[in-house]
């Protein structure tokens, strides 16, 4: 098991804060290298001979590959079909396994005419699907599967900005009727002028926006436990601190709960302003600044800085999975890998992580181990087949992921109980 330590000594407006944040033990979860199975209609889209390290009860293939132009969050219908958003083209599509060998049957263009497509997620019939401004709401007036009629759901995202980080997650909460979305931070660092670096709540039908957490800087990654229903978030840190400053936070979002963005991390760890020019913007650090951080909580989870946690996904009960392989009570998170990293380079992220609970009741991640590794080949010259952005875990167990850059592709990834049957 090993754990690793960042400490940070700050000096700002004469005053000294000497802090230090602990990254979450990272432990061997039992893995093995798997070539990656490429069916025969995937050939001349896939590179043959690729191996990736995944759990040892896994087995490992491509779902689909061909035509999706930036694959990022995937989500299932109602009726168990993925859907992948594809920000690139600014659609959705569906990938139907109907014979469920476990090779999409086709690609199906369900929803377009979007800008820059993150996410998409089912709710009460309708597809929606996420814009750096808006949400649009779709629906399947004849019942095909193709979303023929859309509508603005939620507008005025960010203030209608678009600059920085632009990607928008949505979760529905069916038990409460409440929405999220997730609103990345304008800039590396900086004093918003603009609603952004938040996650806002709205209710299910659009209405009674609020800010629900602030100093957001950009959490990609958000879902509900199954089991008591919290809010989990992880977020992108900023630039400009080092190789190792600061650690990604995987966290519970917690009702007007503040993050740290742009003046801290971790419990309340004080960024070095002298680090660089978008820190000194920030000073004079203000009374209301010093008040936020020191109500910050240590995060269930910190993971090395500039990985760049996407999609967040909690791992089923009671399936096959669990029983296979002991991943229970924790999640999955890809990382998509980041570009802050100076000589001697050392490159990182690209790779799907798993985060163990000890229990449904808690708020800290005991340990996490790599689930899928082996997408980065060369940590120095950043060489890489592959970087995992979405996942999506079916009621067996499939963990499928999506790659945007590299190959584009969706892998499944299938504990051996099923793939026996």
């Amino acid at each position: 098991m090993k754990i690793f330590f960042t400490t940070l000594c700050l000096v700002s407006s004469g005053l000294a804060f000497s802090q230090s944040a602990q990254l979450t033990p990272i432990v061997d979860i039992g893995t093995k290298t798997a070539t990656v199975t490429v069916p025969a209609k995937f050939e001349n889209d896939f590179p043959a001979g690729k191996t990736l390290k995944v759990p040892t009860h896994y087995n490992v293939s491509v779902f689909y590959a061909g035509s999706l132009t930036k694959p990022r969050f995937m989500t299932f219908s109602p009726t168990g079909v993925l859907h992948v958003a594809d920000q690139g083209a600014g659609k959705v599509f569906a990938l139907p396994d109907a014979n469920k060998d476990g090779i999409a049957d086709t690609l199906i263009e369900v929803a377009s005419g979007f800008t820059g497509s993150h996410d998409a997620k089912f709710y009460k019939g309708a597809l929606y699907v996420t814009e750096a401004t808006k949400i649009w709401k779709c629906t399947d007036t004849n019942g095909d599967g193709v979303y023929e009629t859309k509508t603005v759901f939620i507008s005025n995202l960010g203030n209608n900005t678009t600059g920085g980080h632009s990607t928008r997650t949505i979760v529905f909460d069916s038990v409460k009727k409440k929405v999220y979305v997730s609103i990345g931070s304008s800039c590396n660092v900086c004093r918003e002028t603009a609603p952004r670096a938040i996650i806002e709540q709205y209710n299910d039908d659009g209405s009674g926006r609020r800010v629900f957490a602030t100093g957001v800087r950009n959490a990609v990654g958000m879902a509900l436990h199954p089991n008591n229903n919290r809010l989990w978030a992880n977020n992108n840190g900023s630039d400009q601190q080092g190789n190792e400053t600061p650690p990604e936070w995987i966290d519970i979002v917690r009702d007007n709960g503040f993050y740290g963005h742009p003046f801290a991390y971790g419990d309340g760890v004080w960024f070095d302003f002298n680090a660089h020019a978008d820190y000194q913007k920030l000073l004079p650090i203000t009374p209301v600044d010093s008040a936020n951080v020191e109500r910050m909580i240590k995060p269930a989870a910190l993971v090395r800085a500039h990985s760049a946690p996407m999609a967040l996904e909690f791992l089923p009960t009671g399936t096959i999975e669990n029983k296979s392989t002991g991943l229970k009570d924790g999640f999955l998170t890809a990382l998509r890998g980041s570009w802050n990293s100076t000589n001697p380079k050392a490159y990182r992220g690209y790779k799907v992580i798993y985060g163990h609970l000890a229990s449904d009741a808690d708020t800290t991640v005991e340990y996490v181990g790599d689930f899928a590794s082996g997408f980065l080949t060369d940590t120095v010259n950043q060489v890489f087949w592959g970087r995992p952005v979405g996942i999506a875990i079916d009621k067996d167990g499939k963990v499928f992921i999506s790659s945007d850059e590299g190959n584009k592709f969706v892998l499944v990834l299938t504990p051996d109980d099923i793939t026996n049957i």
